[in-house]
């Protein structure tokens, strides 16, 4: 094959975040729910990638965030979009040098400081390889440091059903989807009258029959719908479950996406995740899903299967529950659509 033709089959190939030609450009309507529509989970990685950011959110309707910005970057974030976001107090990622507990506590208290009212602590398998366990006493110090100012609590356990069973299969050396919800429910336990944000439905969204029996046993327990591939693979795949579930607990569930920005994410690939997000929560539409899942063979890409959720549960969902959860800490994010 020529240089020209490889080329020319290089530009044809379609991009992962767009397998099926979607228009990410063409307009959306806004999501009709009163005041401000909401994504409560994503990650604006850098000061610089805010504009474009606002600019796809925007397109789809979304103009409030709370968002897990390193802290350096955020102070900038916080001057370019005032009052549009509220961050998320995270570590320095990778900074796991001696001292690391001390230098992650005086994050929580300087995030604080810029008003941040959530604090999340990131406990998927590989911090199990660690030897990190979030009801040890090496990390009782930062979760008494952010309950101590009054913040919320936002954890991240488990991951996909089937990294469990290729990258996570060697148990010994990241422990079972058990035993990390045995360590996370000994923490919820311990702080009951916290407010609590489980990422990506719990991460679980595989076992919606768990989850129902988390959010009954711990009324402080809220959960976000956030990441795209993962929630759309598993919750469409169980569609009418997973549509009772949202229906039922619609006072506790918060919508996000997990859109993390990078320098090589375009505008296209942060489109391509809220286009899916509306499709699956707004509509019943079925058809291909348009971003690849290299979770699945190439022949079994998941299907789309929209919820078509009520109005009443696409309010709480989009805008009240954030709010109402953000209210339970005295934080709040400016309501009124630009």
């Amino acid at each position: 094959m020529t240089t020209r033709n490889a080329l020319a089959r290089s530009a044809t190939k379609p991009s992962e975040h767009n397998r099926t030609g979607v228009d990410y450009h063409a307009p959306m309507p806004r999501p009709k729910i009163n005041g401000a529509p909401i994504d409560s989970h994503v990650h604006i990685t850098a000061s610089r990638h805010g504009m474009e950011w606002f600019d796809a959110a925007r397109h789809y309707g979304f103009e409030r965030f709370t968002t897990m910005t390193p802290l350096e970057e955020a102070v900038e974030l916080q001057r370019i979009l005032p009052g549009l976001l509220h961050f998320i107090a995270i570590p320095k990622w990778h900074d796991w040098s001696d001292g690391f507990i001390e230098r992650w506590r005086q994050r929580i208290a300087d995030f604080h400081q810029m008003g941040s009212r959530i604090a999340k602590f990131w406990f998927a398998p590989p911090a199990w390889e660690r030897g990190w366990r979030l009801d040890s006493d090496q990390f009782r110090p930062l979760l008494k440091e952010a309950i101590s100012r009054g913040m919320a609590i936002m954890t991240h356990i488990g991951d996909p059903e089937l990294w469990y069973q290729t990258k996570y299969a060697d148990a010994a050396k990241f422990g079972t989807r058990d035993d990390h919800y045995r360590m996370w429910e000994n923490v919820l336990q311990e702080y009951p009258g916290v407010p609590w944000l489980a990422a990506h439905l719990a991460g679980n969204p595989e076992n919606l029959s768990l989850l129902q029996r988390l959010l009954d046993r711990y009324p402080n327990l809220y959960m976000d719908c956030s990441a795209t591939k993962w929630i759309v693979r598993d919750l469409c795949a169980r569609r009418d479950e997973a549509r009772e579930f949202f229906i039922r607990n619609q006072d506790r569930i918060i919508f996000g996406t997990d859109l993390v920005t990078g320098d090589q994410r375009d505008w296209d690939f942060l489109a391509s995740r809220f286009w899916s997000h509306r499709k699956l929560w707004e509509t019943a539409y079925v058809g291909p899903s348009p971003i690849y899942d290299p979770d699945l063979p190439d022949d079994a890409q998941p299907i789309f299967r929209g919820l078509a959720l009520p109005d009443d549960c696409l309010q709480k969902l989009y805008h009240d529950n954030a709010l109402k959860f953000l209210s339970s800490v005295g934080a709040t994010l400016c309501d009124t659509p630009r």
